[in-house]
């Protein structure tokens, strides 16, 4: 009986950490950094952060700057152990910077309490970018 109702438990949290995948889901941060290849710290930026993520595309934008990148999700890869608190889901997009389209990889992860956005786009030339963020909010 005890192992029904834990099998019963865990196959409702993964149900809970697959569909959270599929929905429009606002991310909120307040500090970004961008990095080189070999690690070392190149910009450091405090503004109000916005990460909107769904099944079909995520936009990224700061309150100080009117531009925003967004991506087209070409594939997506989502491993949660729990909804928003431990685990990660891997988006490679196609986004359009200056003009010109590149592959783009947003990965959100929590660990530790902390959930994180590092972003890789090949158009930027080895530059990676991480922006801590702080809530999310659910679209109803």
């Amino acid at each position: 009986m005890k192992a029904i109702l834990v099998f019963f438990m865990l196959f409702i949290s993964s149900l809970q950490a697959i569909s959270q995948c599929d929905k429009k889901v606002t991310w909120y941060g307040s500090k970004g950094e961008m990095f080189d290849t070999n690690g070392t710290l190149l910009d450091t930026k405090e503004d109000s952060i916005f990460l909107e993520t769904d099944s079909q595309k995520i936009t990224l934008r700061f309150k100080t700057d009117q531009q925003s990148l967004e991506g087209t999700v070409r594939e997506k890869t989502c491993e949660w152990k729990e909804p928003f608190k431990n685990g990660k889901t891997v988006y490679h997009t196609t986004v359009s910077i200056d003009g010109r389209t590149s592959n783009a990889v947003f990965t959100v992860e929590a660990k530790d309490q902390k959930i994180t956005l590092s972003l890789d786009v090949e158009a930027m030339e080895g530059r990676k970018f991480l922006i801590y963020l702080d809530r999310y909010e659910e679209a109803r």
